[in-house]
């Protein structure tokens, strides 16, 4: 077989060109530093890559999620450090108090120190973390949770827990809700609170338990109070107090007269209503059998400044030893969230 000058000039010129080429990209993969500078060098190695590539960022952000969840978990373990101490610190001018040496003077001091104690707690529980964020908030982390009206604390969070993914398929709980770590507490009786009130004219106040035998057997009832028309109490205002599951009339008490003021009595509990009722005004009580870390502590302080021990011991030593038990119930509820964390 012959070859041409030309086919011999031309397979030469067309090997220099390759050769050229292919010394070309070897200094464009050395001057970037790569085998693969771009999809076509190898199509199967440069999936791979794009997987891997991919793959890295996303541990990347795993890390950082689960470092900004170990900061967010830190916090919340410090702060419940601090409740812990400070429910501690509560139970021991608890027991100071309830000891017969221990003076009406010195009983107000340490009414005034629990109630210092109660502001710090109200403080804890509204603590942010280093984005602003309401730890205690559950989803509503924007908002205070806990807020004071009057001698109460309320709860306007949730029960929502956030989460975080740390790993594939893997996912860290951030935060547990105030609900659950101050106001879900196990109370050693029956108690009730305030769950609605639709009036701004008319107070609710001085609820207490009178006879804890009958909550008991009346628990896990609710009572409504509610103000009815005039015509329906012969042309004067009156209010009704009722169960609410049923809409039975409690201890008779309906179209009861109402003339600014009255204090009532029913289902073992007693209060007293006061203040320029309208038809449709309502309260509804209800029987829980947990009470909160702010009911608890905020209920010693009052003890401590209204009632005197020297003329009733033993209505004194009876919210003692109640207040004893739910510190203890919170203590629990504390460190059982802590060992979660």
């Amino acid at each position: 077989m012959r070859l041409s000058s030309f086919q011999v000039h031309n397979q030469a010129a067309s090997q220099l060109q390759s050769l050229s080429s292919n010394l070309s990209a070897k200094q464009e993969q050395i001057s970037f530093g790569k085998r693969l500078v771009k999809p076509a060098d190898d199509p199967v190695g440069a999936a791979r890559v794009i997987s891997i590539s991919q793959e890295i960022e996303a541990r990347a952000q795993f890390l950082k999620n689960a470092e900004a969840a170990d900061a967010q978990l830190a916090l919340e373990d410090s702060v419940l450090d601090k409740v812990g101490d400070l429910i501690q610190r509560v139970q021991e001018l608890t027991l100071q108090a309830g000891s017969a040496i221990v003076g009406r003077e010195d009983r107000e001091f340490i009414a005034q120190e629990i109630a210092a104690r109660y502001d710090e707690l109200l403080s804890l529980a509204n603590t942010r973390n280093s984005a602003g964020q309401f730890i205690f908030g559950g989803f509503k982390a924007d908002a205070p949770p806990f807020e004071r009206s009057g001698e109460t604390v309320e709860y306007q969070g949730d029960e929502g827990r956030r989460q975080v993914q740390v790993d594939r398929g893997l996912y860290l709980t951030l935060n547990d809700s105030g609900a659950s770590v101050f106001m879900d507490i196990a109370a050693p009786v029956t108690n009730v609170a305030l769950a609605l009130k639709s009036t701004q004219s008319t107070e609710l106040s001085e609820l207490r338990v009178t006879d804890q035998a009958a909550l008991d057997e009346f628990y896990p009832g609710e009572v409504m109070i509610e103000f009815r028309p005039d015509s329906e109490g012969g042309g004067t205002d009156n209010f009704t107090v009722k169960r609410v599951s049923d809409g039975r009339v409690l201890d008779g008490l309906a179209n009861i007269p109402y003339t600014g003021q009255a204090e009532v009595a029913v289902a073992g509990l007693a209060f007293v209503i006061e203040g320029e009722a309208q038809a449709g005004d309502r309260f509804v009580l209800t029987t829980t059998n947990k009470q909160s870390l702010f009911a608890t502590v905020g209920g010693i302080a009052e003890t401590l400044r209204n009632i005197d021990v020297t003329t009733q011991p033993e209505k004194f030593q009876t919210v003692v030893d109640k207040t004893i038990a739910g510190l203890a119930a919170a203590t629990e509820t504390v460190a059982r969230t802590r060992a979660d964390i």
